[in-house]
C-alpha cells in the first residue's frame, strides 16, 4: 500500500481483512503504521434492531423492491443514472411520453412501478433540477417485448431531452409490473399510477429543497 500506492490514511471496516486466509486485520495495520509512514482508522458497526447494515442487505431490499429499505442502510435513496434514448413513443401515443435509460448489466430494484425523482440539467439555470416523475423498470410483458429499461415519465414537463442524462433517484414502489389486456386498461392504470407517485413525492422532501452531490 505503502509502496505502491504511497498510500498515508487507511480506513477499514470493523471486519476488515485481507491476504493469506484473512491473516491481516486491523491490528496488523497498526502495528505497522508507524514505520510505513500512515495513520489507520476503524469504521464501527452500523445497523439497527433488524440487523448489522451490509451491501448484501441493501442487495436484498433491492431484490424485493424495497427501495426505502435499500436508502436506510445506504444512507441516500438508490439511484440510476443514464443517457436517454430514443424509444417506441408507446408512451407518448398513450398521453404519458418516457424518457428512456437502459439498465441491463446495472445492480436495479425488482420490475415494478416506482415514484421517483428525474435529476435533469437546467441549461438556464445552470444546475440540476429535480422532478418529480413516475417509471416503468422491467420488459413492458403488455407488448412482449425483451430489452430491460426504466422509462421515467417525468410529469408536468414537455421538454425534449433525447440525448441528455437523466439521473432516476428511487424513492417508493408502487406496484409490481404486470401484463395488461388492451392499451385502454394500460392507460387507465398508468393514470392512477401517475396519480398515486404524485401523492407519494408530495408527502416527501424535495431534493431542491436539500443539500444533494450530483456527478453530473
Amino acid at each position: 500500500l505503502v509502496g505502491g500506492l504511497g498510500v498515508s490514511h487507511v480506513v477499514v471496516g470493523y471486519d476488515f481483512a485481507f491476504g493469506h486466509a484473512r491473516g491481516g486485520n486491523i491490528d496488523v495495520l497498526r502495528q505497522n503504521a508507524e514505520k510505513g509512514g500512515y495513520q489507520v482508522d476503524q469504521v464501527s458497526v452500523a445497523g439497527s434492531d433488524d440487523g448489522i447494515y451490509s451491501a448484501s442487505e441493501a442487495r436484498a431490499f433491492l431484490s424485493a423492491g424495497d427501495v426505502a429499505g435499500a436508502a436506510r442502510i445506504l444512507g441516500r435513496p438508490w439511484e440510476i443514472e443514464g443517457r436517454v434514448q430514443t424509444g417506441e413513443q408507446r408512451g407518448r401515443q398513450l398521453g404519458f411520453p418516457t424518457a428512456n435509460l437502459p439498465v441491463a448489466g446495472t445492480l436495479h430494484p425488482a420490475h415494478g412501478v416506482y415514484a421517483l425523482w428525474a435529476g435533469l440539467r437546467d441549461a438556464a439555470r445552470g444546475e440540476l433540477v429535480w422532478r418529480p416523475a413516475v417509471a416503468n423498470l422491467g420488459r413492458r410483458p403488455t407488448f412482449d417485448e425483451n430489452e430491460l429499461l426504466l422509462e421515467v415519465h417525468v410529469l408536468d414537463f414537455d421538454g425534449d431531452i433525447y440525448g441528455q442524462r437523466l439521473r432516476a433517484r428511487f424513492v417508493a414502489r408502487v406496484r409490481p409490473e404486470c401484463r395488461f389486456d388492451g392499451l385502454d386498461a394500460l392507460k387507465a392504470q398508468i393514470a392512477s399510477d401517475t396519480a398515486s407517485a404524485r401523492d407519494i413525492l408530495a408527502a416527501g422532501p424535495n431534493p431542491d429543497k436539500v443539500s444533494t452531490a450530483t456527478n453530473f
